[in-house]
């Protein structure tokens, strides 16, 4: 049961290809790895098994003045926002269509919190609040092709327009940056490879999102992510016990596991009606660490935080200051 648990919660990394631009929160599928968060585990689920979570993302930024918004504005730059913090939850299915096939679904809700935003003429910086609503399905198939000395599997999905995309304030439609979902169909495709050991385990992997025409004729930067994750099973009860009174036997073993990520995320430039959006787009490196408590009765459970250790933005945008995620799941 533990085994199964642990490749059902390998399944939150899968979604957060869909970028943490400074304005956007990650989109996340499952629950935690085999002891990381967000670095994709080449482990699959057996064939019938399924897991249902719930995950909860909160990605802070530092805010921009309005006088540095201003400044930037009345110096050409265009398309800038400020936007103090994006929260998305999650829930997430996967099901083991073969030992070696894994089909996994994320459906988020996604708010973000004080979006202000530069506008012209003349230069100021108008303030939409808070904007929320459902964000787009996603779905990506984890096929495992090697088992030996290490595990290897290919991921290929497809993010449907499933999202609110229409949003408007004080009449007007926000930008497609802005909205919960993109109005675009777009392509997941990478690979993981999952090394494990007694007590510890090793993982890697690339994932690439390419990213259609959406909503106005937007396109919004594809996104390349590259993760490595070293877990370390630091306690495990194996322990059963049972109720003779029910005349039934209750398993309450788990285990306890923390674990060190490093995780990459290269995003290109949006663009709106053809023409590159200068503040859009960066490089960043997260260090991530947390803890996941996994039962042999079927539940799962995460934390983690990240922080920036590297942090490279086009143009003017919210530098990040720390993200953290929960999540809770069952596996049948």
């Amino acid at each position: 049961m533990q085994k199964k648990i642990l490749i059902a919660t390998s399944l939150w990394a899968i979604g957060t290809a869909t970028s943490t631009w400074a304005c956007n929160g990650s989109h996340v599928l499952g629950g935690a790895t085999t002891g990381a968060v967000y670095t994709i585990s080449a482990d699959t689920m057996k064939k019938g098994d399924f897991y249902l979570g719930v995950n909860v993302e909160t990605l802070q930024n530092k805010s921009l003045s309005d006088s540095k918004i201003i400044n930037a504005i009345q110096n050409g730059a265009t398309h800038l926002h400020s936007i103090d913090a994006v929260n998305s939850y999650s829930i997430a299915f996967s099901y083991g269509i073969t030992d070696n096939l894994t089909l996994n679904t994320q459906l988020p809700y996604a708010s973000r919190k004080n979006i202000r935003a530069g506008e012209t003429p003349p230069p100021d910086v108008h303030t939409h609040g808070n904007v929320e609503g459902m964000g787009d399905i996603s779905a990506i198939l984890q096929y495992k092709v090697y088992d030996d000395v290490v595990k290897i599997a290919l991921l290929a999905g497809l993010k449907a327009p499933t999202g609110k995309d229409n949003l408007e304030d004080e009449g007007e439609v926000l930008e497609a940056d802005l909205q919960p979902g993109s109005g675009s169909w777009d392509i997941f495709t990478g690979a993981a490879i999952t090394k494990n050991f007694e007590n510890f385990s090793l993982h890697s992997d690339i994932l690439y999102k390419y990213n259609n025409t959406g909503v106005d004729k937007s396109q919004l930067g594809d996104v390349f992510t590259y993760n490595t994750a070293v877990s370390y099973k630091l306690f495990e009860n194996n322990h059963d016990h049972t109720l003779h009174k029910l005349e039934e036997e209750k398993e309450l073993g788990y285990s306890l596991s923390t674990f060190l990520e490093l995780n990459g995320e290269h995003a290109q430039k949006d663009r709106f009606h053809g023409d590159n959006a200068e503040n859009t787009g960066h490089n960043i490196l997260f260090a991530t660490t947390g803890l996941q408590l996994v039962s042999d009765a079927g539940y799962s459970l995460f934390f983690s935080i990240s922080k920036p250790i590297y942090q490279d933005f086009n143009g003017l945008q919210n530098d990040i200051n720390y993200k953290s995620s929960f999540g809770i799941g069952k596996s049948f």
